[in-house]
């Protein structure tokens, strides 16, 4: 049996859609299904733990649809790495999907997760903030400018009216312009591996597991889904002019060639802010002063 978790109010709307669309398919009707709408914000994870923790003989796996809050909540709800777990995207961004080449519509990404055993290996990372429990990622964590950039476009008006249009990732254009006149560089202690390094003037420190972020932003366009070491990305020392010429080439990958920016990588990130400072992971956003990332 095939259970779907599904977000319906991902993209708008668009996860609902994407099941009413798959309920009708062939595929669909060829398997036995169950299926679980989630209801408010953190549920699928909730969901995720009960389907775990309950697992019977005849799940064959957990299909996810939604966006990458759902597919977040689900990787950290599952306690049993046997389950399979496929996604169908259906949220406004999709960086999850992109970065992992789920491409096809969504009938045929199920014949795909049906059909095809083998699937699409993903590594996941593990997080820790502050005092909190240990917790995983599947796109990305990031630090300073880009967190409240994506705080800002979470709680606007404007990205409903832009999710509608398909027109999403103007959301974070917009937001850019907004947080760029007060945002104040902080303080950084990092710690990759056994190399420790004092960064001053910081505007943002990225990890990723993949190259896509903020609704098809390539932040770091030579990440690729790998078990061994994060790809991160450092901007520091850097004008409030030329950080937006920076990010308007975002989308293209070119903003590396600034010379503030920095390209490392690591098994293992150890960071230390001078204050809480906006967080950022699978474009959920908080505050913390200290984060530890490691592969899972």
């Amino acid at each position: 049996m095939y259970i779907f978790i599904v977000n319906p109010v991902a993209g708008n709307g668009r996860g609902r859609r994407v099941f009413n669309q798959l309920a009708r398919s062939e595929t669909y009707r060829e398997i036995i299904t169950s299926h679980y709408f989630t209801h408010y914000p953190g549920h699928a994870e909730e969901l995720a733990r009960e389907i775990s923790s309950s697992r019977s003989k005849d799940v064959t796996g957990i299909i996810v649809i939604g966006g990458d809050g759902t597919i977040h909540e689900v990787m950290n709800g599952i306690s049993d790495v046997d389950i399979p777990i496929s996604f169908i995207p259906g949220g406004s961004g999709n960086d999850f999907g992109r970065g992992s080449g789920i491409k096809g519509s969504p009938a045929e990404i199920l014949k795909r997760i049906v059909h095809d055993e083998k699937g699409i290996p993903y590594w996941r990372g593990n997080y820790k903030l502050d005092n909190s429990t240990v917790r995983t990622f599947v796109n990305s964590i990031g630090l300073g400018f880009d967190a409240e950039i994506a705080q800002k476009a979470n709680h606007s008006i404007y990205k409903k009216f832009f999710n509608k249009l398909r027109l999403g990732n103007l959301s974070y254009v917009i937001a850019i312009i907004q947080v760029l006149f007060r945002f104040k560089p902080f303080r950084a202690e990092i710690e990759l591996e056994h190399d420790k390094k004092v960064v001053s003037d910081c505007w943002m420190i990225t990890v990723a597991n993949h190259q896509y972020y903020g609704g098809g932003m390539k932040i770091i366009p030579t990440a690729r889904i790998q078990p061994n070491y994060f790809p991160i990305l450092i901007i520091q020392g850097i004008s409030k002019w030329k950080i937006l010429g920076l990010f308007l080439t975002v989308f293209t990958g070119k903003h590396i060639t600034f010379k503030e920016v920095h390209l490392f990588q690591a098994k293992q990130v150890i960071i230390h802010t001078s204050q809480p400072i906006t967080f950022q992971v699978d474009g959920q956003t908080g505050s913390c002063q200290n984060c530890s990332i490691s592969k899972k």
